[in-house]
């Protein structure tokens, strides 16, 4: 009994001291809701209790874990990673004395430690009993009808679907049929091909949703192949169809959904690779249906064809039994690719990107140097940013997590950026290196989405569209098919809009989250399954070179992968050979 008592009392002790560290690591104490400081005390007490009631009954085992270098390793760094992305940024603790300081940020890291140590060892040690079985192909259709179903009623509040000034850019290609390249035309082409059916955004929107639902259904389809019960399957697609993010993304007319919803694809295809050992490449049928995934994700965004490639590689290296049919697949893919984006753009007179897309971060970088007055300029590199876009301007138009401002201002003059774009990388590269401190505070300003769940006082997240934009030039409005359920749907999200926005409305949360699940199945299952979380990754690290806004779209997949993770962690791969592929 007195065991008992003093194990409660250490809890309590240890959940104060985990709860005044955290919410000082992530909010000024003093200002956060007792209801807030409340609840992080009774959560930080259970867990506290939890811990040491595991680590009491597996003492030894977690000494072992965690005296592994590679597991060691990767625990301080994510836990480090973790550390910073929820520290806040308006560096209030400097007021207080530093010893405080000190103990916020030392306590919170270990707890920080602790807690990712004893997650990872249950995540790699914790696994379903689970026998490989035949499934009926019909079952996607099957699981796919609750996400058809919940997310209908939400085109149903915000009907004819969500639109922005970028859908607006598909809409009007597709009446006047002089196409460009600045959103994916292949997507334009898509609406083009529907609306000749029914010319309204509804039929987009009901089509993403179809597409989507389907797609999880297939993942679904594929962990009940691995053996996993019904009884966890059917209330995880349930959650996965009530879940608000995928709703109302599903009915948005944005590049970024389909290719969401590709890389969601391409991941669960990956995972079918290989979960069974490469086994799934030797179908044909399956190699066409990755034929058309992998174009899907490099058609509907520019990052899209360099994932396919690093994909494509280590692909190859992995299943070296199956290169051949990898090596045709990957130069049908290429024909297929360069045939359409070169001859067959040009035919249709397709108006290529421009290439100022991808200096995002640079930009971001050499203005906030002009901004912040104190920056080591020559009087060369003055006179030729000044040609680019007059200084004053740069400095008028800086806001550190968005470029639009600047490459959208009237004066701004790309041509001689690509007129001498070798003296542009010259002149970017001896900025950087004169001013490093300031040019990696603008990068992390401008990266601030992909990393921090914390999100910067002075930054901001562009989370959903709840409307169509009212100034159109088509007449296109929200009009509710019925008001209660828009009224009901709209304040939904309203409310998580803005009670929730920390917590599942920062990408970093699910990257995170991907990321420990990923090396927990690469303990369990070995190195080659984090090719699975890779698709995913690398879209987030390419975003990592170019971001140039805080969209949460940009990041949409990572919800859906994060839902995969959240099964394929608890299975290992080795339990048998599947009947039928």
């Amino acid at each position: 009994m007195k065991k008992k008592l003093m194990l409660i009392l250490v809890s309590m002790i240890v959940g104060l001291i985990s709860t005044i560290a955290f919410i000082s690591l992530y909010q000024e104490f003093s200002t956060t809701s007792w209801k807030v400081i409340t609840l992080g005390y009774i959560g930080f007490t259970v867990l506290t209790l939890l811990m040491i009631v595991s680590y009491k009954r597996r003492r030894n085992e977690y000494h072992v874990f965690i005296k592994k270098p590679i597991i060691a390793i990767f625990v301080a760094v994510f836990s480090f990673l973790l550390f910073f992305s929820l520290k806040n940024t308006n560096q209030y603790l400097d007021a207080y004395p530093w010893l405080f300081k000190a103990f916020v940020y030392s306590m919170s890291y270990l707890l920080i430690f602790i807690g990712v140590t004893w997650l990872l060892y249950l995540l790699v040690h914790t696994s379903l009993q689970v026998k490989i079985r035949e499934v009926s192909r019909w079952r996607i259709l099957l699981y796919a009808i609750p996400a058809i179903l919940v997310w209908s009623v939400y085109l149903v509040a915000y009907f004819p679907g969500t639109m922005t000034p970028d859908s607006f850019s598909h809409w009007e290609q597709i009446h006047t049929l002089d196409f460009s390249n600045w959103h994916p035309v292949i997507y334009t082409w898509y609406i083009l091909g529907l609306t000749s059916l029914w010319k309204s955004p509804a039929i987009v929107a009901f089509s993403q949703i179809v597409v989507i639902a389907i797609i999880s259904g297939y993942m679904v389809y594929s962990l009940e192949k691995r053996g996993i019960p019904h009884k966890w399957l059917w209330p995880g697609m349930i959650l996965f169809a009530l879940f608000p993010l995928n709703g109302i993304f599903a009915i948005a007319m944005w590049k970024d959904i389909f290719f969401s919803a590709f890389i969601f694809l391409f991941t669960i295809i990956v995972y079918n690779i290989v979960s069974t050992k490469g086994r799934w490449l030797s179908s044909n049928g399956h190699l066409i249906i990755f034929s058309l995934t992998v174009l899907g994700v490099s058609f509907m965004r520019s990052n899209g064809l360099p994932i396919f490639i690093v994909m494509a590689i280590l692909m190859m290296i992995a299943y070296r039994k199956y290169l051949k049919r990898l090596i045709i697949t990957v130069g049908i893919v290429g024909i297929v690719y360069f045939v359409v984006t070169g001859p067959f753009y040009n035919y249709m007179e397709v108006s290529p990107t421009s290439p100022n897309e991808a200096l995002g971060i640079p930009t971001q970088q050499i203005a906030r140097v002009i901004v912040e007055d104190g920056g080591d300029l020559t009087e060369e590199q003055r006179t030729y940013l000044n040609k680019i876009l007059p200084l004053e301007k740069w400095e008028e138009k800086y806001n550190p997590y968005i470029t639009n401002p600047i490459k959208f201002a009237g004066k701004y003059n790309q041509e001689v950026i690509f007129n001498d774009f070798p003296y542009y990388l010259k002149t970017w590269g001896s900025i950087v290196s004169n001013n490093l401190g300031l040019t990696v505070e603008a990068y992390l300003d401008q990266t601030s989405l992909l990393w921090q769940i914390n999100p910067p006082d002075d930054g901001y997240t562009s989370t959903f569209a709840r409307n169509v934009y009212l100034y159109n030039d088509y007449g296109l409005k929200t009009d509710p098919l019925s008001n209660p359920v828009y009224r009901f749907i709209n304040y939904g999200l309203g409310w998580v809009d803005n009670n929730l926005r920390e917590v599942i409305l920062r990408p970093a949360t699910y990257t995170f989250l991907i990321i420990l699940t990923g090396v927990a199945m690469a303990l369990k299952n070995g190195p080659r399954s984090l090719l699975v979380i890779l698709p995913v990754l690398l879209n987030t690290g390419t975003m990592f070179l170019a971001i140039p806004a805080q969209d949460f779209r940009y990041q949409l997949a990572n919800v859906f992968i994060a839902f995969l993770m959240i099964a394929v962690v608890f299975l290992k791969f080795d339990t048998g050979k599947v009947r039928h592929e």
